[in-house]
């Protein structure tokens, strides 16, 4: 396994996460780091470390739990409100936004000023791309979110909003102006890019990928806006991440250096609430995934001792609730429950996911849909460090084995396996893409549900800070109000 990272100075992670994990009321307009007083050096790892935060931390429970690949154990009640699906404006409210906006956003957008005044293209290109990235995960969490307007500094303490859509159409511009930015011949400090080591040429995949992503995203919303974009990106041979490329931040065991989650779960809380849903566990199971000891532990205690045992979905927090231990469950395994797990950006497996769904739409070309689709779990595999011959063994299983067909019965067999291959580690990118896609097509609404039969969480709600500082807030969103690009019933 190759995977491109390089491990984030603890010191300076240390210095990005102790900002927003002591403020309490964070402004999108003020950078946490002190961009006047840095360096691009500095700030962007610090910037790759504010982002790996939220992806490996609230996001991944959030995640995680509404695309049904954990659920809450019966001995606590922490992440009840997410088996619930009751959000209120402060479950994502100061830290994980200003930890977006003040923080990562911040730092890629002074790391690419800095690039553009002092002539160096490639921390231009870095940091551009890394805001688009970064803008993408905020709008595909909140919907209409300030844009444009957010980091103007003190000539806006106000940002306007925009729309997700009008994001979207800037997002590519931005891409695009990056790409074009990107110098070969010029380099980046292997020790500053803790994602590719300065290899100019990962970035530039890594960027297509993204942008390919961006577009897909729209399939449903604006399919020929996606369709005459994508078909541009082959016209014009772009390359995308490959095998043993994908983008992660890494993490160590040292203090504040630790995987988000893993601090979080298994030191502070002691594992005593997240176990494997049967959602997933369950299809794992069903085709002897060999993976499945890679993203669950088998139960420490009791008598599924030794054994994979889950829960189904959000019945430990209903009235009727067992009080079941995560001792007798699974519980998250190595993949994300260790202290030096990485959090991928961009996986090798989700760029040929990707891939294999603009070619099932048509709208791709080159490789088939079905050999794409191959190499996304031989990739997954090869990421957790399962062996090639049980990739093999698996593609061979009824439903596992590409089965081609119509468009959206090949859609549904690539993002089924997408989301298997999210589990624990890309656990925002799961739900994200079920909401655009359905799919898997067999996840129902948690036990504990409180909205109305068969609904699902649709969006994150906006912050209270932004309710009570921002007179451009645009009002409630509720979370089952859906964010623009989820058009499929």
């Amino acid at each position: 396994m190759r995977i491109y990272k390089k491990y984030v100075i603890a010191t300076v992670f240390a210095t990005s996460l102790s900002f927003t994990s002591c403020e309490n009321f964070l402004d999108i307009n003020q950078d946490p780091n002190n961009p006047s007083t840095s360096t691009p050096a500095l700030t962007l790892p610090a910037g790759f470390g504010e982002l790996g935060y939220v992806l490996g931390n609230q996001f991944q429970f959030l995640g995680n739990y509404f695309a049904q690949h954990w659920t809450q154990a019966g001995a606590a009640n922490q992440y009840c409100d997410l088996e619930l699906y009751q959000m209120t404006s402060s479950d994502y409210d100061d830290r994980v936004w200003g930890e977006l906006y003040a923080g990562a956003l911040n730092d890629f957008k002074y790391v690419a000023d800095q690039g553009n005044e002092n002539n160096n293209p490639n921390y231009a290109a870095i940091g551009e791309i890394m805001q688009v990235y970064t803008l993408q995960v905020i709008t595909d969490a909140w919907g209409d979110v300030p844009f444009t307007s957010a980091l103007q500094s003190l000539t806006n303490l106000t940002p306007e909003y925009q729309s997700q859509e009008e994001i979207y159409t800037g997002l590519i511009t931005m891409l695009d102006a990056a790409i074009a930015k990107i110098d070969d011949d010029a380099t980046v400090a292997g020790k500053d890019d803790i994602i590719f080591g300065g290899d100019m040429g990962l970035w530039r995949k890594f960027a297509n990928t993204l942008k390919l992503k961006l577009y897909l995203r729209q399939a449903y919303v604006k399919p020929q806006v996606a369709e005459a974009g994508i078909k541009a990106m082959y016209a014009a041979n772009a390359q995308f991440l490959e095998m043993g490329e994908t983008a992660a931040v890494a993490f160590v065991d040292q203090t504040q250096n630790r995987n988000p989650f893993f601090q979080t779960q298994v030191t502070f809380r002691g594992g005593v609430d997240v176990v494997a849903s049967n959602t997933a566990l369950e299809l794992l199971q069903s085709t002897n995934d060999a993976r499945i000891d890679k993203f669950y532990a088998p139960a420490q205690a009791g008598t599924n001792q030794g054994k994979f045992a889950g829960i189904d979905q959000g019945v430990e927090c209903t009235p009727a609730r067992q009080g079941l231990q995560a001792t007798n469950y699974s519980k998250p395994g190595p993949a994300v429950a260790s202290a030096n797990s990485a959090v991928p950006l961009i996986s090798a497996a989700e760029s040929y996911f990707l891939q294999a769904e603009a070619v099932a739409r048509g709208w791709g070309s080159g490789a088939t849909a079905a050999s794409l689709y191959e190499q996304g779990i031989r990739a997954s595999f090869d990421y957790l460090g399962e062996s090639a011959a049980d990739a093999t063994a698996l593609l061979q299983k009824p439903g596992v084995a590409y089965a081609g067909g119509a468009v959206e019965a090949q859609v549904n067999q690539i993002i089924t396996q997408k989301w298997l291959s999210f589990n624990g580690t890309q656990g925002f990118e799961a739900w994200t893409e079920y909401r655009r896609t359905g799919y898997p097509n067999f996840i129902q609404a948690s036990a504990a549900s409180n909205l109305e039969a068969g609904e699902l969480p649709k969006r994150i709600i906006y912050p209270n800070t932004e309710a009570t500082r921002n007179q451009n807030y645009p009002g409630l969103k509720e979370i089952d109000v859906p964010v623009w690009w989820d058009v499929k019933d």
